[in-house]
């Protein structure tokens, strides 16, 4: 590596040509030969060839730095920041610039989850804060009622981990790799979502669902997450077909409180487990976007219906949970909640009995 001394062009052109192919030896000749640049005209080449490797695995020690240049590092990455965005379509898309040691650019993170938890789809990108504030005003044009909020980074972290536990194709991609990576160390599971810094206690959140306005939170918040599967469902649903029909003539009023006892046990049965912990934190997190909006009406009736599936009281109390049930057959067996329109008769009877024509 001596005969390079002097000749960064060289040098640099080399670590360019190993870079786009990462290889350990590419990486070793990388690390040994990064330390003959000094020109600052090359430091981008120098950058690039960085994060290809780190996209690899392959992490650099950190550099003995001039002081200029820690003061520029400082100056692109002076601390993580992240932003989250209910998008309909996605859940809790989140964003983060986040600097790493021996990078002299940040990395900048987006994750998203596809529709029915199919996958993460996760990005990686050298970043700066010009390149994040471009993509929060892009994003945030697109979808002009829903601002991006600022979070603490270690939030946007335990949403990464949620989502990859949740998703559907367990398969590790190198960027949902490189991502856990970078967002590991800011996760604690000690600590709690970020709502609780900003929501209040509920102490009995039992007597506070009279103070859900449901239909208004479901006309907020994408429900379509939270859509019970059919195959579960389908009992419950032979069960309501066999009521609504009865061979015996049943008083409406006892019919009704059958069909209500039946949505009940569909509710306490369907929202449990890892379905309930999933509407808990659905509910967790509309509560805190709603909050960082200003909105604290429909931000405290989510935070009320979180704080009760927390509770560990019955799901069937909920009326969210409820509605969410009733929403979910009329999905999976629209014809069922179609008004049947019985046909007109052509004609009428007197009361004598005479036929007449309509």
């Amino acid at each position: 590596m001596k005969a390079l001394a002097g000749r960064e062009n060289l040098a640099a052109a080399i670590i360019d040509r190993v870079a786009r192919k990462p290889s350990k030896v590419g990486f070793l000749t990388f690390s040994a030969l990064r330390q003959n640049i000094h020109d600052k005209k090359l430091a981008r080449i120098i950058k690039q060839a960085g994060y290809r490797f780190s996209q690899r695995g392959f992490s650099p020690e950190p550099e003995t730095t001039t002081a200029d240049n820690v003061v520029l590092v400082q100056k692109e990455g002076r601390k993580p920041i992240a932003h989250v965005l209910p998008v309909d379509g996605t859940f809790w898309l989140f964003a983060a610039l986040i600097p790493q040691a021996g990078y002299p650019a940040p990395a900048l993170v987006t994750a998203l989850m596809e529709q029915d938890f199919a996958r993460v789809y996760v990005r990686l990108f050298e970043g700066s804060q010009k390149i994040y504030k471009d993509y929060l005003r892009k994003v945030g044009e697109r979808h002009a009622d829903r601002i991006p909020c600022e979070v603490p980074v270690y939030h946007v972290a335990r949403l990464f981990f949620e989502m990859v536990d949740l998703s559907a194709d367990k398969e590790v991609t190198a960027e949902i790799n490189q991502a856990g990576n970078i967002l590991k160390p800011l996760f604690d599971p000690e600590k709690p979502p970020y709502a609780y810094n900003l929501m209040p206690v509920v102490e009995d959140p039992g007597e506070r669902l009279g103070d859900v306005k449901t239909g208004e939170l479901l006309n907020i918040v994408d429900w379509s997450w939270l859509i019970f599967p059919k195959e579960e469902l389908s009992p419950y649903r032979l069960r309501m077909q066999e009521l609504k029909n009865p061979v015996l003539v049943v008083p409406p009023e006892v019919q009704e409180e059958r069909l209500s006892e039946l949505l009940k046990q569909a509710s306490d049965t369907l929202c449990s487990g890892k379905a309930r912990w999933l509407y808990q934190r659905f509910f967790e997190e509309q509560a805190l976007w709603l909050k960082l909006s200003s909105r604290d009406d429909p931000a405290m009736s989510a935070w009320i219906v979180a704080q009760h599936l927390r509770s560990g009281a019955p799901a069937s109390k909920n009326p969210v949970v409820g509605e969410m049930v009733r929403i979910s057959m009329q999905q999976h067996w629209p014809d069922d909640f179609e008004e049947k329109r019985q046909p007109k008769e052509p004609y009428s009877r007197t009361e004598s009995g005479l036929i007449v024509p309509s």
